[in-house]
């Protein structure tokens, strides 16, 4: 399948050098619980303040590709950060009885930018936000406990470790998307919630390219290896020169036919004359 982006930025390595761009490979998750077990205390996201747009912290989404049921699509997406709720076992926890649900609030970015949220093994998108249109009552509320683990039942442990959601992302951008706890048990004597909503937190997603030589050696005979991954883009040239000071790119290859995403990569080998150091260089041109 071919696939294009309008642009994508330029890099320059030196021959020899292995370089490689940090990667959203660490997962990140962040925990549900409560002031208190107590009826009546508060919900809090634990380590809220680490993520909340206050903090600094951006999450990535990755230009790749997601396949569901309309077919193959290139978005911006992410399965690298979570929302869980704490087991009774840990201090924090909310009490027994209840199930938390995070509702999102509103969603902010680019102009005709949609933001969703995807669950695991689904191939279409479970809540979808565009951006600038209030969330749909009822339609915007996502399991932080899990049922399977008996969260909900009146004594049961409101622990979640629902994995791999994917947040996805259409236009590029940044999306700030803000989120409170809810607990939507009826377990009190009164069948109220046992627990008030947290206050919100608001976390920043940041699109970006996954786009980096992981390899580059040079062989017996001058024959060089260059892998890199290209971040679902066919519309890229790999070049070369053999001084920095030129103003002048060679153009080895490109474009491409298909679009490697994720962890794949590419690998090519050139032929270069022995002794002569070569960089090397990935250019995105507009479609």
């Amino acid at each position: 399948m071919k696939t294009q982006a309008k642009s994508a930025g330029g890099l320059c390595l030196l021959l020899f050098t292995l370089a490689s761009a940090p990667s959203d490979a660490q997962f990140q998750s962040i925990t549900a619980g409560a002031g208190s077990p107590a009826a009546g205390s508060q919900l809090t996201f634990v380590n809220g303040s680490s993520f909340d747009i206050s903090s600094g912290f951006v999450q990535p989404l990755v230009y790749t590709l997601v396949t569901n049921f309309v077919g193959t699509n290139v978005i911006y997406s992410t399965t690298n950060l979570q929302f869980w709720s704490l087991s009774m076992t840990n201090p924090g926890s909310a009490a027994a009885g209840s199930y938390l649900v995070c509702e999102v609030l509103s969603v902010t970015g680019p102009a005709g930018g949609v933001f969703s949220i995807w669950e695991q093994g689904w191939r279409i998108p479970t809540y979808t936000f565009p951006v600038g249109v209030p969330p749909v009552a009822g339609s915007n509320r996502l399991d932080v406990s899990d049922i399977a683990l008996g969260a909900g039942l009146p004594d049961g442990d409101p622990a979640g470790r629902i994995p791999l959601r994917r947040f996805t992302a259409t236009v590029p951008g940044d999306y700030l998307l803000t989120v409170k706890l809810l607990d939507v048990s009826a377990n009190t004597v009164g069948g109220e919630p046992k627990h008030t909503p947290s206050e919100p937190i608001t976390v920043k997603f940041t699109t970006g390219l996954d786009l980096v030589f992981t390899r580059i050696l040079r062989s017996t005979g001058g024959v060089e290896t260059v892998t890199f991954k290209q971040s679902a883009l066919t519309n890229l040239y790999l070049e070369a020169k053999t001084e920095l000071v030129q103003n002048q790119w060679v153009p080895l290859v490109g474009p491409f036919t298909n679009a490697p995403a994720l962890n794949n990569t590419t690998t090519l080998n050139f032929t270069n004359p022995a002794g002569t150091t070569r960089f090397f260089r990935l250019r995105g041109v507009a479609p």
